[in-house]
Order: structure tokens, then sequence, then C-alpha cells
């Protein structure tokens, strides 16, 4: 039995996996921050891990969930990054720097997913981020963008006469001429960021010279929904990859 623990900049979640070795054998909790990490690890501390995995892209509060989960658990949790067995080569310079919840999407995606094809995720969090793993289990790289709160929020933030979106409210006909300012902004986020990401997957495909059937489009992240919700982008939309993609990194470096 393992603990898995996604740290993000917004929210931390939470994966029970009682048989690693069993694809989306993940029970799902979230945590709002740090602050409330303790309390929910209290609930598992009758419980014997064989490891605890994070994933953690806001390293200074790292120290202190270490010592939280050895209070609660009693045991030193391993944090994924580069130096892990993955399965996969990262071309990428310096390899310190990419996160390590990029790491876990590539992993779970290359191993989840056909190996003859390219894989595209797209990871909707508080940033929007692309990454492709070729058919030779090789990391070529990606793109990161603003996601749709922080881009709301910094619209927001510098212009007083507009609000930030209620991200809660959306309609399934979503109109791209708003009438409204409300409409006018919802229409900036949705159906601006559904063109990026058609638009990104599209010059992706042509600089690698990929037909359609030469690779697969994942989605993870809160907002894959919302953005497939119109316009079917994605082959799939899987939202433990990071999670899964912890799993496999434990099973790939246990021995």
């Amino acid at each position: 039995m393992i603990l898995l623990i996604d740290i993000g900049n917004s929210r931390i979640k939470i994966g029970l996996c009682k048989n690693p070795n069993i694809r989306n054998d993940i029970n799902v909790f979230y945590c709002e921050n740090i602050n409330k990490i303790n309390s929910e690890l209290e609930k598992f501390d009758h419980y014997e891990f064989d490891a605890v995995l994070v994933s953690s892209v806001v390293p200074e509060i790292n120290n202190k969930v270490t010592q939280i989960i050895k209070d609660n658990l009693n045991i030193t949790p391993t944090f994924i990054n580069g130096d892990l067995i993955t399965g996969i080569k990262f071309n990428y310079s310096p390899l310190s720097d990419i996160g390590s919840d990029r790491i876990a999407d590539c992993v779970a995606a290359n191993n989840n997913y056909d190996k003859d094809k390219f894989k595209i995720v797209v990871d909707f969090g508080t940033a929007t981020v692309f990454e492709v793993i070729s058919n030779n289990s090789e990391f070529l790289g990606g793109s990161i963008f603003p996601g749709l709160e922080v881009a709301s929020k910094a619209l927001a933030s510098r212009a007083s006469l507009l609000n930030e979106i209620n991200f809660d409210n959306w309609s399934n006909d979503q109109k791209v001429i708003g009438n409204t300012t409300e409409e006018a902004l919802k229409s900036s986020i949705y159906w601006g960021y559904i063109s990026l990401t058609e638009g990104i997957i599209r010059r992706i495909a042509k600089e690698l010279k990929l037909n359609k059937n030469e690779y697969i489009i994942i989605g993870t992240g809160g907002f894959a929904e919302i953005i497939n919700n119109q316009i079917p982008i994605f082959d799939k939309i899987d939202q433990n990859l990071t999670l899964d993609g912890m799993r496999i990194i434990y099973n790939l470096n246990k021995k």
C-alpha cells in the first residue's frame, strides 16, 4: 500500500493506492492547503504504508510536508524528481527545472497509452501545460501558459471595471459574442482557451510532421472537462494522470 500526495499551487491531491500494481486503483482526497494536510493524513495513521510519494511544485513547503508525513505516518517520503527511474528520456535542460507533476504526467501517458503513438498531454491547472512524448518514450518538451483562473484574476486585477469570472457557472452553449461584460469575459476565457488548445496541438503536429493517427491527445486537470464540453478535443480525459504516474514511478524504483 502506498500514499501519493500531489502538491499543486492551488490545492493538494492525495491518493490512497492499496495495490500499486493495479491501474486506477486510487482513492482520491482533496486538501485546500498545507495547513489542512495534517488533519487529512490523520485519516491514514492506522495504515502501514510501503512508501509515501510526493509530487510538489511548491518547494518552499517541502520540508514542512516531510515533517508532517513523518509525524503522522512514521515514514520518510520520496519526492518525485528527474533522478528517479521513469522509463523516459527527458530532452530538457536543465532537468531540474521540469516540475515533478510534469514528470509524473509524462510517465503515466507513456505507460498507459499506445506506445506506438506520440502523446500530447494538456494539463489545465494553475498553469496550462502542454507536454509531448514521442513513440520512443522521449519527452520532447512542451509549452506553458497561464491557467484559466490565473488569466481571469490577472485581467481583473489590472482592469478596475472587470470582475473575476465565476468558473462554477458555465453554460453548455457558451456564446462567442457576449452582449454583457460577464459574457464577454467568459467568451475570452472559454473560447480563447479552446482555440489556444486546438491551435497549439495543431502546431505541435505540424512541427513534428505527424498525421492525426500518429498521436493521441490526453487532457487532465480541473478545466479539461469544461474545455472539452463543446468541442471534443481530447482522445482521453484522465483526471488521475499525475497520481497514476507517481504509482508507476514507485513500481519502477521500489527494488
